[in-house]
């Protein structure tokens, strides 16, 4: 159990055992071969490599440990050959080889995180093209936008783990397909956990990135206003599903099915939402989805950045507070798919280190990937720990962005806006 109330101190490593939290003191995380420069003593071995490192004192920090270290007359006296002992020579090169091995893992991870990146980086200026085309009423964009959906929901029902991983800030000028493929990617996630076949993912996918192609007839200045509307400029806004479906209508290539998506995604289950205020079971099931999708995405993701919330947040909140308005059984289902702790939450560890959610662990959503700040690792070799494999690391917390000291927020780089992409590889 944790010794609250004892502030840290300075032992002797003949004073450690098993279970007491320590810091190693002055320490470049390059000069050992331990994961963390703060970490729990989890066995006698792990003491017998401090020694071998030459290490002599640390610091005790008994708020995170589940003992006390010996007492200076308890502490056995160690030899000097014991310390250059063959067991502990060789416990320092498996750590080291673990320490390598995990490292060049981790970075292959985020080689492939950055490929994705490009990747979706590239989707949004096709989508934009596709976009523009249907606006103009171009049958051919129809058959584009098919196949790039297809090409997602291939991908979705044949990969068993995808990557939800965070982006860098869009362009104000390209928020509606940055916005739109989101929700796409979103909606599709949810809709392979529901086990919707092929046919229903392709209609799920095209209603969900042309949901909101009714703005494209709303002035952009109403479009980027920040504060709350005026009750006519709120009445323009929930035209836009009846303009996105006049828009697509005049399409006959534009698939019937995925325009009534287009029609309800603001329909909300208690019969609040709009533009027919329909209830529970009369709202179309692929639209229920999609709302769900893009409420959250806009939570995260409003146009001043200072009222966004962190996906934690977001999550949280409409589990919390707007549980009502949506599909009970998708909204478990999308939660399950992001994660109790989604990308683009910053956590606190139990050893204290602060980290960003990069990847949710589909067989543990408490144990995601973290990308952790430590000021003495450069930052383009930050760590990314999986949590998984750390079975004494766990999420203490999560952190709001605005309670973040300003050199860990521009070391993790939370970003302003996010997305979601799967990892193709």
């Amino acid at each position: 159990m944790a010794n609250v109330n004892i502030p840290e101190y300075r032992i002797s490593v003949d004073q450690l055992r098993p279970g007491v939290f320590i810091r190693l003191e002055k320490s470049n995380w390059f000069s050992h071969p331990f994961l963390f420069n703060n970490f729990k003593v989890k066995d006698e071995e792990q003491i017998a490599v401090l020694r071998r490192l030459g290490v002599t004192e640390i610091i005790c920090v008994p708020e995170k440990s589940d003992v006390l270290p010996l007492s200076p007359s308890q502490a056995p006296q160690h030899e000097a050959a014991q310390e250059q002992s063959v067991e502990a020579e060789q416990a320092v090169d498996r750590l080291w080889e673990l320490k390598r091995e995990r490292t060049k893992r981790l970075q292959d991870k985020k080689r492939r995180i950055a490929e994705c990146e490009e990747r979706f980086n590239s989707s949004i200026q096709d989508f934009s093209n596709i976009m523009k085309g249907i606006v103009r009423g171009n049958s051919q964009s129809v058959n584009e936008g098919i196949a790039f959906v297809g090409r997602l929901t291939e991908h979705f029902l044949t990969d068993k783990e995808s990557t939800l991983h965070l982006m860098n800030v869009m362009e104000p000028a390209e928020r509606m397909y940055s916005h739109a493929l989101n929700v796409a990617i979103l909606s599709m996630m949810v809709g392979r956990g529901a086990g919707l076949d092929s046919a229903r993912m392709q209609t799920l996918g095209i209603g969900a990135l042309f949901h909101d192609i009714g703005k494209t007839r709303i002035e952009k200045k109403l479009l980027k206003k920040r504060g709350k509307l005026t009750r006519s400029e709120q009445q323009l806004m929930e035209n836009h599903p009846a303009f996105g479906v006049e828009i697509l209508s005049k399409i006959p290539e534009f698939p019937a099915n995925a325009i009534a998506v287009v029609q309800q995604h603001h329909e909300r289950m208690d019969g609040s939402g709009y533009p027919g205020g329909l209830k529970g079971e009369d709202i179309d099931r692929l639209a229920r989805i999609v709302g769900i999708a893009d409420a959250y995405d806009k939570l995260c993701n409003q146009p001043d950045p200072d009222e966004s919330l962190t996906p934690y947040l977001a999550l949280s909140y409409m589990f919390g507070q707007q549980k009502n308005l949506f599909d009970p059984e998708y909204l478990a289902l999308f939660i399950r798919s992001l994660g109790v702790y989604p990308p683009g939450t910053v956590v606190q560890l139990t050893n204290g280190a602060i980290g960003m959610v990069m990847s949710v662990n589909p067989n543990n959503q408490l144990r995601p990937s973290v990308v952790l700040y430590d000021s003495e690792v450069p930052r383009k070799e930050a760590l990314i720990v999986e949590l998984a494999d750390e079975p004494d690391l766990k999420v203490e917390k999560s952190i709001r962005l605005a309670h973040l000291p300003q050199e860990i927020f521009e070391y993790l780089s939370p970003r302003k806006r996010i997305s979601y992409f799967v990892d193709m590889d």
